[in-house]
């Protein structure tokens, strides 16, 4: 079991903290030059009424936070349950989709929801948390929920080109659904 590592003193004995994050905006998140084109009302109306089904998440996220503390072995391990991961960040792995979550979403251009997902790396078994609002991802998650397809095993994949607009999308590569092998 690795044990946590402490920070670093500087030369006159103080312990050399990183600096205090800003207090976050309140005012609605917009598009940066680089994000997927805005997605049309019509399908932004079919996606809300694909994830009715996904439980709406209670808003505390309680139960998750104190698991990723109790399997806590590093710093960065106590403060990931509060920096938690887009899908895109964990391109090339191949993980276990136990569950997901929708929360209301912020961003102006976006379909209104983001999916707060409980999975694993398939290969550790270590747990994480990620979010997403890639409306093929939320989508490819809604649908195997109406299925009852969970838990999934699932590679993901980012486009090794961007699209004309600079972004690179990402999609859930499903390789097993349940206990059924895809092929």
């Amino acid at each position: 079991m690795a044990r946590l590592q402490r920070n670093r003193m500087t030369d006159s004995g103080e312990p050399d903290f990183p600096p205090a994050p800003e207090a976050p905006s309140q005012e609605v998140a917009t598009r940066p030059d680089t994000a997927p084109a805005p997605v049309s009302a019509d399908i932004i109306a079919r996606v809300r009424e694909a994830v009715q089904g996904i439980p709406e998440s209670d808003g505390e996220g309680a139960e998750s936070i104190v698991r990723q503390l109790l399997d806590a072995q590093t710093i960065d391990d106590l403060n990931a349950p509060w920096e938690g991961s887009s899908g895109r960040s964990l391109a090339g792995k191949r993980l276990s989709i136990r569950g997901c979550h929708q929360r209301p979403s912020s961003f102006e251009d976006g379909a209104g929801v983001f999916l707060v997902v409980d999975a694993a790396d398939a290969k550790t078994g270590e747990a994480l948390t990620f979010t997403t609002s890639a409306v093929s991802v939320v989508l490819q998650l809604a649908r195997a929920w109406s299925l009852g397809l969970f838990p999934l095993i699932a590679d993901v994949v980012v486009a090794e080109r961007p699209t004309a607009r600079g972004f690179y999308p990402y999609h859930l590569r499903i390789i097993a659904a349940g206990s059924k092998e895809q092929s």
